[in-house]
């Protein structure tokens, strides 16, 4: 019936495209988009003179991810665009130190291209352009400053700073309780972890005696700053105890991770308390994590509350309770249950290994991971396998032959097969010349043999590596003729390496070709329903940004790909990551590539992105960002936005799963 329903909709003729948007979609951007996917650069250049103010805007943000050969043309155009499309087209090129310092000229002298200049410099500036921005002599308006403060926020990460610049950064950032600016100037801080000047440190803790930043996101980021300097308590003290229990999630997780790493406290056991009450799983896992990884200094001081809040407590998700057993000083006691649990979601499988390791002795553990590689279940061989790598490589004592002999004998049988997923895990066991001999070669070549270009690339890229260490002569055949292909993802990873390898033209990559008419029945702006097994959120998508890749999610849609796939990749104040259609670990994706489609959007919370192994790899995994992280800005194609439901986001557990996924035409497009 919906698919009837929305067949109906897509024939009569309706649209939710305005004729400038329609234009675009069906007449202009196929043009520019098959020079798009032949990455050529100067024919896209010629698209950035149109008069269609849209297609000048697409045709700046494709020249992000493409490489060009004239940078001087490129900054005169630039220049004279004065676009913030225009200016992110520089943010990855290889510019020159003359042209950086041309750049930093205009800065000085040309108050009109500061904004657009800020975001390159960010890039490409040194210490001195650091100076500079730091001594702005005159004001900016709020968008000018926005940029100019990130752009120290980068710079400020890998430099070498005096007190007085730390201070500098520390007043500018706090002059105003906005906290996108507390972020943007505090970003390298934040980012690098990077200890202060102890007058630095203290004028932070007393200029916060009467400051609260507008959202928790400020807070985030001076918690952090706080705890990294030895100041946890100076972090936790600033909120009520009963905050805790309630508090923004982001922040909690914030805390929580920041009590795990660095000074434990009387305090920091008490909030560790409180926050096991927290509503938000996630919240209440990263607390279990912190307890768990500071047992040491804790023994069984929350053991009770832990088992009495969680861990005993029937209904509550298996992944907690996994944790809660991983978070006391005697999981022994509770083996039957960790192994009764563990068979409920394999998503849990890495918890239940933690807790396992503390039980079993290693000939018992390898037994255990020996029985999950042979299982028929597929994801449970996967985690399996990923252990063993981790587990091997973590052994304490030096490992007996029979051990050895076990363990290489489950990795040759899974070398056999032709699972990327699988080969991409056990690469940290590939290295051990206990395991594989100097003259074993011929193992890495027969099971590279069953692979192919473009499609394992991942592969290719991990073992490439052992080659390069173990049996750089012999490989060097196979190496020549897997870059002759002319992969351009593989071929940089292969220079990185090391590898001597010929200059390539790439093949011009087949790309998936857009239904531009279909796209415009979709509209400009359409909203995307996501219902998950913790709920539904709302994604409004941006069409004209990233026609390609929603096209390519469209046709997966119809035919209900995402069903049941699971979010695979759960990264607390960072991503929830899903849309694995094809092995549901993160190594999987349709029968087709996408283009990559950057722009200089910011990677805001709630901005969702598209997974990427290199530029111009992109399938169907999708990402929502928890927090602000502008590292990604430019590299990951943006699709919309989540403007509904962010608490379902933030409710997210790794193995939570999309349980119908569907279009929604009622709701009115917020642009």
């Amino acid at each position: 019936m919906y698919m009837f329903l929305f067949f109906g909709f897509m024939m009569s003729g309706c649209t939710r495209t305005s004729p400038e948007q329609t234009q675009l979609l069906v007449e202009e951007y196929p043009e520019l988009y098959q020079a798009v996917f032949e990455r050529d650069g100067q024919a896209i250049l010629e698209f950035t003179k149109s008069d269609s103010e849209g297609l000048r805007a697409q045709a700046w943000k494709s020249l992000i991810s493409t490489d060009m050969e004239d940078i001087d043309q490129l900054i005169d155009l630039v220049i004279e665009a004065n676009t913030k499309e225009a200016w992110a087209s520089l943010w990855y090129k290889d510019l020159s130190e003359e042209q950086t310092a041309r750049l930093e000229q205009l800065w000085e002298t040309t108050p009109e291209l500061r904004e657009g200049i800020a975001t390159v410099l960010g890039f490409h500036g040194d210490d001195e352009t650091l100076d500079m921005l730091l001594n702005t002599p005159e004001a900016l308006d709020y968008d000018e400053r926005l940029e100019t403060a990130l752009a120290i926020g980068r710079l400020s990460m890998a430099a070498e700073l005096t007190p007085d610049e730390e201070l500098i950064i520390l007043n500018e950032s706090l002059e105003s309780t906005n906290s996108e600016l507390i972020q943007a100037y505090l970003y390298g801080f934040y980012r690098s972890r990077k200890e202060l000047d102890t007058g630095t440190v203290e004028a932070l803790k007393d200029s916060l005696e009467n400051f609260y930043p507008d959202t928790p996101a400020g807070e985030q980021v001076i918690s952090r700053i706080l705890m990294v300097n030895d100041n946890v308590d100076a972090a936790l003290f600033r909120f009520e105890l009963d905050e805790f229990e309630t508090m923004d999630v982001q922040l909690a997780i914030e805390l929580a991770q920041g009590i795990s790493q660095y000074e434990m406290t009387r305090h920091s056991v008490v909030v560790l308390n409180a926050m096991l009450d927290h509503v938000n799983h996630n919240v209440t896992l990263e607390a279990l994590r912190a307890i768990g990884s500071r047992l040491d200094d804790l023994g069984p001081e929350l053991d009770r509350a832990v088992l009495n809040k969680i861990g005993l407590i029937r209904g509550i998700q298996t992944s907690l309770r996994l944790e809660a057993l991983n978070s006391i000083t005697n999981p022994a006691k509770y083996k039957d249950l960790v192994y009764e649990l563990g068979k409920e979601n394999a998503y849990t499988n890495p918890i239940r290994y933690d807790v396992l390791q503390k039980i079993l002795s290693d000939d018992e553990f390898l037994d255990q991971l020996k029985s999950d590689t042979e299982s028929e279940k597929r994801l449970d061989r996967f985690f399996a396998l990923q252990e063993l790598a981790s587990w091997w490589n973590n052994l304490e004592q030096k490992p007996t032959e029979e051990l050895i002999a076990e363990v290489k004998e489950i990795a040759v049988r899974n070398m056999e097969t032709a699972d990327r997923s699988m080969i991409f895990v056990m690469r940290p066991l590939f290295g051990d010349l206990a395991l594989f001999s100097n003259d074993e070669y011929y193992l890495f070549e027969n099971m590279l043999s069953r692979f192919t270009l473009p499609a394992d690339v991942e592969v290719y890229q991990a073992i490439s590596s052992v080659l390069k260490e173990r049996f750089e002569e012999e490989a060097k055949p196979l190496i020549d003729s897997l870059a002759a292909i002319g992969n351009g993802a593989l071929n940089q990873t292969l220079l990185n390496q090391g590898w001597d390898i010929p200059e390539q033209e790439a093949p011009q990559t087949e790309f998936r070709t857009p239904d531009w008419k279909k796209l415009t029945r979709l509209g400009a702006y359409p909203i995307l329903v996501l219902e998950t097994n913790k709920g539904d959120f709302s994604i409004q998508l941006d069409v004209m940004n990233a026609p390609a890749t929603i096209s390519g999610m469209q046709s997966q849609i119809s035919k209900k790909a995402y069903e049941r796939i699971p979010f695979h990749r759960v990264v607390p104040n960072f991503v929830i990551q899903g849309g694995d259609i094809e092995t549901q670990d993160g190594f999987g994706g349709p029968d087709y590539v996408l283009p990559t489609e950057a722009s200089p959007k910011h990677y805001q919370r709630a901005v969702v992105g598209i997974a990427s192994a290199g530029t111009d790899t992109e399938g169907s995994q999708f990402f929502v960002m928890n927090h602000w992280h502008p590292h990604l800005n430019g590299r990951y194609t943006v699709i919309g936005e989540v403007i509904e439901g962010m608490e379902v986001v933030d409710r997210i557990i790794r193995g939570d799963y999309i349980e119908k996924i569907y279009w929604d035409f009622s709701i009115p497009p917020l642009n």
